[in-house]
């Protein structure tokens, strides 16, 4: 088909694609301004060509049977000169590069939008119009070029040489333009070298055409039969074009040499662009292996927010294939929320965004942008972090770090409870002595209550401190008095330092009216703990603590000041961060981390100013609430009192004797039994009204002895009662057996009998 013929007919496109939707869509958007025929796979497109003669395929890559780079190698061998599109949704830089060098046009990415397609189509036919152009004008140029070389002979004697030379030189110049356009776009090193070599052999009728990288032996420089022509850049040598005409021994043209010569430079230009190619795809190949020996998961992302790449990790990490991920959406594996605002972040500016999942695997997860030439967001990369044994360690390590402050307690707790044992002791003994001394006996009865009620509350702050007691919910909390609970908590330690180490130690309080918040109570006072006990390990000489509340606006302010050692501007920076520490093996970096953490769950914020030699202030501030603050839960004891049968279970003869006679002067029918086993023997349905059985017991523990009860009785109710404490995940497990309330040792007579009384009132 000529070049003119193209301009004045409708030009002809054939689509090949195995999907009716997509094959139709690309038909009707083609129809008003091309003849279009449709193929719905490879066989029949091939069928087509003979009788279609297309100007231009566009193709699928992805089809049964013959997929598109098969039936673009097909096409090419039936008519190379026709201009091939090929279209994918599933693209890698491999595909593309296999589609370009057997001679795609171009290659489009589903979905694309209509003018991106109408330019593609356009820019084919103008290249294959030229190419139709070229071909035909390159042979005429051949001939003319060699009827013109057997004609300069004649011309020469003519008084026209000159006219005939300029035509000649005319001649070549467009061969070598012919030649150049074709050579410069080519990117592998050996098709360069094979384009070149045929062109120059069938246009100029070389005998051999070869590109060395060094200078060829035996072709001497002034053997008019052969023509060596360095290929250099600015960057240096690239090499050398070598013409040899010794076997048929024709002389090459001058005009040629200089033609050659020309030739060299746009050589230059094309093996600088395949060299340049060869390092991008190195680079690529070494990028691909990066990201697939790569620990953490990769994944890209198309902006439809459905996956587009998948490394090995990601297999690892997530349990699926690349197959069985590609075109997922990216929510089915991360949570929703999060993505979400993590892709807002990015479509406002933001370069990349972190967040952590809580969901078995714990993950942490970065998404970065990939933006467009105009800005747009054209996807996005997930880097992926399995952090399940990470959390697992952290966990470890803080539990770690509070056993460490209790064991800063430790002794002065023994030291206040030998006091306790001290007073009921001495006073037990005494009123043996004394027995008939009612004063004295009275006297005497409320000193060891009031030392066992003393001995009470300290187990109940270690029990809190150590979360043995079940955390609760965010309530209505009174600051100043989690500071004087955490004060009594840490006054052993305190007491110690000035005992042992002779240190003059001043703590100074200053609590001003402030108003409830909500927290937990807990929570908070592990807290100040860590701020407490980090500020006495700052003055290893001795100084003052001050600790004062406040209310400011909405805010209730806690400053914990020291005289201490004081801290260097990159101890102040990072003195929050996870296991950052300034105290070697004696310090595991969690106690201010955890402490910032606490503040950031109520709200809050937790900051620090300090200088070296100059102490250091740490300053919380909560959210004021405008709830009453607690005091103390009253128990939901009803109007009604009712008297029970009660099974009392536990194993400590003395502690048992003391439950049976409470409850006994509480009016209720109790029945002792001294270990599980036994209290299981005694138990049958409708005998009890309700069993109390202490938790920790050898042999049979209490949740043993609950477990076969309610095996045997679903409706019994069943109280707990533990000197131990419960953690955290018991709540479920107390749930799941139907028990009411956990009683924590010591209990007061009416604590318990009010517990009985809520607990048959329960229904």
């Amino acid at each position: 088909m000529s070049a003119v013929a193209m301009s004045t007919t409708r030009a002809r496109v054939l689509v090949v694609d195995d999907e009716l939707g997509p094959r139709e869509s690309l038909r009707m958007l083609l129809k008003p301004a091309y003849d279009i025929e449709t193929a719905d796979n490879g066989h029949v497109a091939l069928e087509t060509l003979g009788r279609f003669r297309p100007d231009i395929v566009i193709m699928d890559i992805k089809m049964p049977e013959m997929d598109g780079l098969e039936l673009l190698r097909r096409v090419k061998q039936t008519d190379g000169t026709i201009e091939v599109v090929m279209i994918t949704a599933y693209a890698s830089l491999e595909t593309v590069k296999h589609a370009l060098t057997h001679g795609a046009f171009e290659y489009l990415i589903k979905p694309f939008p209509r003018q991106d397609l109408e330019d593609v189509v356009r820019r084919a036919l103008l290249r294959r119009q030229a190419d139709l152009g070229a071909r035909s004008q390159v042979s005429k140029l051949v001939e003319e070029m060699r009827h013109l070389s057997g004609k300069t002979r004649e011309l020469e004697e003519a008084a026209r040489r000159e006219a005939a030379e300029q035509s000649l030189r005319v001649t070549q110049l467009s061969i070598l333009r012919e030649i150049s356009r074709t050579i410069v776009g080519q990117l592998e090193p050996r098709e360069l070298a094979a384009v070149i070599t045929e062109q120059l052999r069938a246009a100029l009728g070389y005998d051999r055409v070869t590109i060395a990288s060094e200078g060829p032996l035996g072709v001497e420089g002034a053997d008019p039969r052969a023509a060596v022509c360095a290929i250099r850049d600015a960057q240096g040598l690239l090499g050398h074009l070598v013409v040899d005409n010794r076997a048929s021994g024709r002389a090459i043209d001058p005009y040629e040499r200089e033609l050659l010569e020309m030739l060299s430079e746009y050589l230059a230009i094309a093996l600088r662009n395949s060299r340049l190619y060869g390092e991008i795809n190195d680079t690529k190949r070494s990028l691909e292996k990066l990201i697939d020996s790569a620990g953490d998961a990769i994944i890209s992302v198309r902006p439809n927010d459905r996956i587009d790449g998948w490394n090995p990790a990601a297999e690892r990490i997530f349990g699926l294939s690349g197959m069985q991920a590609l075109g997922l959406p990216i929510t089915d594996l991360l949570p929703a929320a999060e993505y979400f605002d993590a892709k807002r972040r990015l479509e406002e500016g933001a370069p990349m965004h972190a967040f952590e999942t809580t969901a078995a695997p714990a993950l942490a997860v970065t998404l970065s942008a990939l933006h467009g030439r105009l800005g747009e967001l054209e996807g996005l990369i997930a880097i992926v972090r399995d952090i399940t044994t990470q959390r697992e360690v952290e966990q470890q390590l803080q539990q770690s770090e509070k056993l460490t402050a209790l064991g800063h307690l430790a002794g002065g707790i023994a030291h206040d409870f030998n006091n306790l044992l001290q007073a009921i002791l001495g006073y037990a003994q005494l009123m043996r002595q004394k027995s008939q001394d009612v004063e004295f006996v009275d006297r005497s009865l409320k000193v060891v209550e009031a030392a066992a009620l003393d001995g009470t509350e300290t187990v109940r702050r270690i029990q809190t401190f150590a979360r043995l007691r079940p955390e609760e919910e965010f309530v209505a909390v009174d600051v100043n008095k989690i500071v004087q609970d955490t004060i009594a908590l840490t006054r052993p330690r305190w007491e110690e330092k000035i005992a042992h180490d002779s240190l003059p130690l001043e703590l100074r309080l200053d609590l001003g009216t402030v108003g409830p918040i909500r927290g937990r109570p807990a929570r908070l006072t592990e807290l100040l703990t860590n701020l407490f006990l980090n500020a006495l390990d700052a003055m290893p000489d001795g100084g003052t603590l001050t600790i004062a509340t406040r209310k400011e606006r909405d805010d209730v302010t806690i400053m914990v000041k020291d005289t201490g050692v004081g801290m260097s501007e990159h101890v102040r920076k990072r003195v929050f961060e996870p296991f950052f520490s300034t105290k070697g093996e004696a310090g595991s970096g969690l106690g201010l981390s955890m402490a910032y953490s606490i503040a950031r769950r109520h709200d809050g914020d937790l900051s620090v100013e300090s200088e070296p030699g100059r102490g250091a202030t740490f300053t919380l501030r909560l959210p004021i609430t405008g709830e009453r603050a607690e005091t103390g839960a009253p128990l939901g004891v009803p109007l009604v009192r009712r008297q029970a049968r009660v099974l009392v279970v536990d194993d400590d003869p003395k502690v048992l004797s003391a439950l049976c006679e409470m409850l006994k002067s509480a009016g209720h029918t109790v029945t002792p039994a001294p270990s599980g086993a036994v209290g299981l023997a005694a138990y049958a349905p409708g005998r009890f009204d309700m069993v109390l059985t202490n938790l920790g017991m050898a042999g049979m523990n209490g949740w043993q002895v609950a477990e076969r009860l309610r095996a045997a009785d679903r409706g019994v109710r069943i109280l707990f009662i533990t000197g131990w404490g419960l953690r955290q995940e018991d709540k479920s497990r107390l749930a799941v057996l139907g028990v009411r309330r956990c009683l924590y040792k010591p209990v007061q007579p009416s604590e318990l009998d009010a517990a009985i009384q809520e607990t048959l009132a329960s229904p």
